[in-house]
């Protein structure tokens, strides 16, 4: 037997450092109790009528902490973790798989004139969330003068599909919507199913988010076909030159082709995180 790194081997497998089956196990506990914690966290969210953002702004004042530990499979700090449990009305051993109660009282509950469900659920719900789709290709030039197909996404504005809380920094503005980013041209700046906040009145600047909508290539009408979400590198007598990360690529767009250019808002903007 030999013993290097304070573990007591054969004198084959003493050069290892750990024990990596242990590992192995290690990581299959950690995956089980991050299936429990999304699961337990969907199930309070169906239960108060809260989407993830809404309580993900609530617990930790970020819109997409919810959406990070789903999406990564990242275990939450004991801090956050009691943050959530708040928000969601329950305790942190009942999100990692505990029997204990999964709902307790929060503070100001069973206070005359407080609200049952967080502050923010006081703002009216009124903010328009249009539906989206992966469109076909758009063909576009590249910088290197070479022809690319990029994505371009269905945009329906005939109706809103929903309507979320109003920050209170967006009240009476009506020149605000969200949208959800379809595809992965945008990765990993935007994931795709990720809501944008977008205002059809504020200027974009160079590197800017931006929604490019697109008349009909036809009949050039004025009826938007479809939008690119992307970033604008510059603008030129024209043209509108913009990028995308997935692949990376550079390209333009001519200005007969656009009918406007929305700016995507950074929901910390608006938050005032």
């Amino acid at each position: 037997m030999g013993t290097e790194y304070g573990i007591d081997a054969a004198s084959s497998t003493a050069y290892l450092p750990h024990d990596i089956f242990a590992d192995v196990r290690h990581y299959r506990r950690v995956s089980s109790k991050i299936d429990v914690l999304t699961q337990r966290i969907a199930a309070k969210l169906a239960e108060l009528n809260l989407t993830e953002r809404e309580a993900s702004i609530d617990a930790t004042g970020k819109p997409d902490a919810i959406r990070y530990i789903r999406s990564r499979n990242a275990m939450p700090s004991a801090e956050r973790l009691q943050q959530l449990a708040q928000t969601l009305r329950t305790t942190p051993e009942w999100l990692l798989g505990g029997d204990g109660p999964d709902t307790v009282s929060s503070p100001g509950d069973d206070l005359p004139g407080q609200p049952s469900l967080p502050d923010f659920r006081r703002f009216p719900k009124n903010l328009p969330i249009y539906g989206t789709a992966l469109g076909a290709d758009l063909d576009v030039i590249s910088s290197d003068g070479a022809t690319h197909a990029v994505e371009q996404t269905d945009l329906f504005l005939s109706e809103p599909r929903d309507y979320m809380a109003r920050p209170t920094a967006l009240a009476a503005r009506d020149e605000y919507y969200v949208v959800e980013v379809a595809g992965h041209s945008m990765e990993p700046r935007f994931d795709s199913g990720r809501r944008v906040l977008v205002s059809s009145k504020k200027r974009a600047r160079v590197n800017d988010d931006i929604i490019v909508q697109l008349r009909a290539p036809i009949d050039n009408t004025e009826e938007v076909a479809a939008v690119l979400i992307k970033q604008l590198v510059k603008e030129k007598a024209g043209a509108i030159v913009m990028r995308q990360f997935n692949p990376a690529l550079e390209f333009e767009v001519p200005r007969d082709r656009i009918k406007h250019v929305h700016t995507i808002v950074p929901w910390d903007d608006v938050l005032s995180i």
